[in-house]
């Protein structure tokens, strides 16, 4: 049980998965290699057609679409947004797609 708990812990969490790896894999189509804001592909919360307007932090993991507003802090932000989940099914969700717990 102990475990579970660190597990869902959110900074535990983004100190195993970090932005680059977690955009990595969350944007496949998208050619990632630099820190700072960069060109994130299309936008996952709307029906997108063009790039440059989706951009994404790899070290922050902050997101921000300048089409269609949709911005956060942080991957756990991304993934709430984009999964419809709240905080805690969010920290889950990575978690277990992490192999964290």
């Amino acid at each position: 049980m102990r475990v579970k708990q660190k597990t869902l812990n959110a900074k535990f969490i983004k100190s195993i998965v970090k932005p680059l790896d977690f955009y990595t894999n969350e944007l496949p189509d998208v050619n990632i290699k630099r820190g700072g804001w960069v060109d994130g592909g299309l936008c996952p919360f709307h029906d997108d057609h063009s790039r440059g307007s989706f951009k994404v932090n790899l070290v922050t993991g902050g997101f921000k679409c300048f089409a269609c507003n949709a911005a956060g802090g942080d991957i756990i932000d991304f993934v709430r947004a984009l999964h419809g989940l709240n905080f805690t099914e969010a920290l889950q969700k990575l978690a277990e797609e992490w192999g964290i717990c």
